[in-house]
């Protein structure tokens, strides 16, 4: 982990962080190699480092991200891998472990973090509470709290996560009403969905398919449906391995990037994702196939080893993150939305033993995919759920459950100059920027802001937030700025 370099307490930098989950944790462990830190405080409802997706609650849940780069330290051998086998797990470094895993190594190493710090003479203090805005000066800032409360603060770093739930409009009238869930839920909120009802899960990708694992063994019978009709792609393992050169060959060709060359680059990028190993490259065109038929033979595919594009896509998603976040936001933004389908399928692909249990309940009658989306959502008088789909036809539901995932963080910042922390655009407000440092940009006449953005609430700006490695690669590059301004 970070090294430990402190100060003594007087004069030093008070610091906010917001949130509370294992991306704060990443960036208390990183400030750790920080001189004239006086005081940290972390805001945040929840106990340090256990969010929902990573609290105890059921051991089925898995990450879809192997041990290399699941760690709250970017470089080197992943910390987590040490951390699990210093407590005897046998465990490997292409592995994909129980997510309650990582919230216990995201707490442990917190409170490693605030007894070290601690006795070096840096205070260190959770403030149970949630920052709604953020006023003043870079230096003195003045973070107004749900409470009613006040912290000030020096310097803030907002790790505050995906933002809120997106619900499809079809469902938004219907968000409160019984028999309807929307993410995120916990297992034990899922569970509570009656055995053997029939369930709409509206959603296909992670959150959905970790919906679908726990409800099809409790015999639901699930039919999901989504704008893409289609499931992720299927690999076992997403680790680091032998640079290819992409950051290299992206930023030669960042020069470039002008309108009319904007299409080239992305079919470039598209190229690279798929390269990197000889023979074919183990992706399945599948355009026309089913979901379930596609996930089979990916899953088959996978099964044999023949999933080459897996052991690049760790580089692809570190070479998007160094090099994007530089170029001009409209070219970045047409890059992406060019491909962010395809791109999408890969980067957040599945473990292959998640594919199994789907295809197992598919087989058992217990799962399927819709292939076109409700075009209308109606409650029965005695209960339940009527659905009109798009082709007219209709089907009746027990239950509907939500998973088609979050909006973006919204944190905007008002003509006064007050940030608001995803609370929903005010009137007289505007979305705040993020510059490629991970700064915020509270008005272009303004002073550099020493409020800085990671992991997901970065995401308007780096193109992959939503994994560990990530989040840790931002708390480092944040710490290093903060040394270089206070060297011991």
């Amino acid at each position: 982990m970070a090294g430990q370099r402190h100060a003594s307490s007087g004069g030093g930098k008070r610091i906010v962080i917001v949130g509370g989950g294992p991306t704060a944790v990443a960036a208390l462990t990183h400030l750790g190699s920080v001189s004239g830190i006086d005081e940290v405080t972390i805001a945040s409802w929840n106990e340090i480092g256990l969010t929902q997706p990573f609290s105890p609650g059921d051991t089925r849940f898995i990450c879809n991200t192997s041990l290399d780069v699941t760690s709250l330290d970017p470089d080197g051998p992943s910390d987590l891998l040490r951390y699990l086998a210093g407590r005897g797990w046998p465990v490997h470094r292409d592995d994909f472990i129980p997510r309650y895993l990582v919230g216990s190594y995201a707490r442990e190493r917190y409170l490693a973090a605030r007894d070290s710090m601690s006795r070096a003479g840096v205070r260190v203090r959770h403030q149970r509470d949630e920052v709604r805005s953020v006023v003043g000066e870079p230096g003195a800032y003045r973070l107004a709290l749900a409470s009613g409360r006040v912290l000030s603060a020096g310097d803030v770093l907002l790790c505050t996560g995906s933002g809120s739930p997106f619900v499809p409009p079809v469902l938004q009238e219907h968000v409160e009403s019984i028999g309807v869930t929307v993410l995120p839920a916990s297992p034990a909120e899922l569970r509570a969905v009656p055995a053997g009802a029939r369930v709409l899960l509206l959603g296909s990708k992670l959150s959905a398919v970790d919906t679908a694992l726990i409800l099809c063994p409790r015999g639901c019978q699930v039919v999901m449906a989504s704008p893409s009709g289609q499931l992720p792609a299927v690999r076992t393992r997403l680790t680091r391995q032998p640079a290819h050169g992409f950051a290299v060959q992206w930023q030669d060709r960042a020069g470039w990037a002008t309108e009319t060359d904007i299409r080239r680059t992305a079919r470039e990028l598209l190229r690279a994702a798929r390269a990197g190993a000889d023979g074919p490259s183990g992706l399945i065109p599948g355009r026309h196939l089913h979901a379930l038929a596609r996930l089979r033979t990916e899953t088959e595919r996978a099964a044999a080893g023949k999933v080459p594009w897996q052991d690049v896509i760790a580089e692809v998603i570190d070479a998007m993150n160094t090099v994007l976040p530089h170029w001009p936001a409209p070219d970045r933004q047409r890059i992406l939305a060019l491909h962010r389908k395809a791109v999408s399928r890969y980067v957040s692909a599945i473990p292959e033993r998640n594919a199994r249990l789907l295809l197992h309940y598919a087989d058992a009658g217990l799962l399927s995919l819709a292939g076109l989306c409700p075009e209308r959502i109606d409650q029965e008088p005695g209960g339940g759920w009527r659905v009109k789909w798009q082709d007219g036809s209709a089907s009746r539901f027990d239950h509907v459950v939500s998973a088609a995932g979050h909006r973006r963080p919204t944190h905007t910042v008002t003509a006064s100059g007050e940030l608001r922390l995803d609370r929903g655009e005010p009137p007289d407000g505007s979305p705040v920027r993020v510059r490629a440092d991970l700064r915020l940009e509270r008005g272009a006449d303004r002073p550099p802001e020493r409020i800085w953005a990671l992991g997901s609430a970065a995401c308007s700006v780096f193109p992959v937030v939503n994994y560990l490695r990530a989040a840790a690669q931002h708390a480092h590059y944040v710490a290093r700025q903060l040394a270089e301004e206070n060297p011991a």
